[in-house]
């Protein structure tokens, strides 16, 4: 009876023997197809590179060639009243793209110099055509009269050059003249956006009223009432 027992323990071992023999080759031949991962990654990974590479080149390629195509345009160096004669110091300059037709470029600044603002020009904007006028001011046909105000007889806020009122008769109390244009106003007092003691302001009228506004005002007979802020100045 022992040797059939012993027999099978035998054979027993044997097939547990094989069992691990398999499994350590098993392990060999996964261990050994591991590395070939990355192997097969590198190629992916040059591709990726490269493709970095090169969409990096032409990003800077095209800011480049952006860059270039900006040109130093003529921009306010402070804010410019409608009606004020350009000069040098009224300039200055900032580079934007070419396409930007209607704006003036800074080599052209001689050309501006002597111009007059028909709007109001903000500091740090860009100067364009439209903006600017070689024509005199007032326009054909028209007259600049000088007037002193009294508090009260105009808005608290004051005037800007461009503004157009309505003057009006205090005795009459009616609109003596429709309209007229502000060239220039200044607050009596000196200081800038304190109008409370009145102001200096020359509108611009018809010939034909100009005489009359003269004496009104003169007189003290008269009053100005806002209907449309910094309008264009007009011109011939």
């Amino acid at each position: 009876m022992s040797q059939p027992q012993d027999g099978r323990a035998q054979r027993r071992r044997e097939r547990d023997e094989r069992g691990m023999r398999s499994t350590r080759a098993a392990k060999q031949d996964g261990s050994a197809r591991l590395p070939s991962a990355p192997r097969e990654r590198r190629p992916l990974l040059a591709v990726l590179a490269v493709l970095l590479i090169v969409g990096g080149a032409v990003l800077s390629a095209l800011l480049a060639t952006r860059l270039d195509q900006r040109v130093q345009m003529l921009v306010a160096a402070n804010t410019i009243e409608a009606g004020t004669v350009i000069t040098k110091e009224d300039l200055s300059a900032a580079p934007v793209s070419a396409d930007l037709g209607t704006l003036i470029p800074a080599s052209q600044a001689d050309q501006v110099v002597g111009r007059t603002a028909r709007v109001q020009v903000a500091q740090g904007q860009l100067l364009d055509t439209s903006q600017l006028t070689g024509s005199s001011i007032p326009a054909e046909g028209k007259q600049v009269v000088g007037m002193s105000l009294e508090a009260g007889r105009f808005p608290s806020q004051g005037f800007r050059p461009g503004d157009k009122v309505d003057v009006v008769d205090i005795n009459g109390q009616s609109v003596s003249i429709a309209g007229a244009q502000i060239i220039s106003a200044t607050p009596t007092s000196g200081t800038e956006g304190d109008w409370s003691s009145g102001a200096l302001v020359s509108v611009a009228v018809e010939q034909k009223d100009a005489a009359a506004l003269a004496a009104a005002s003169a007189g003290g007979t008269v009053a100005l009432v806002l209907v449309a802020s910094e309008q264009p100045i007009q011109e011939n």
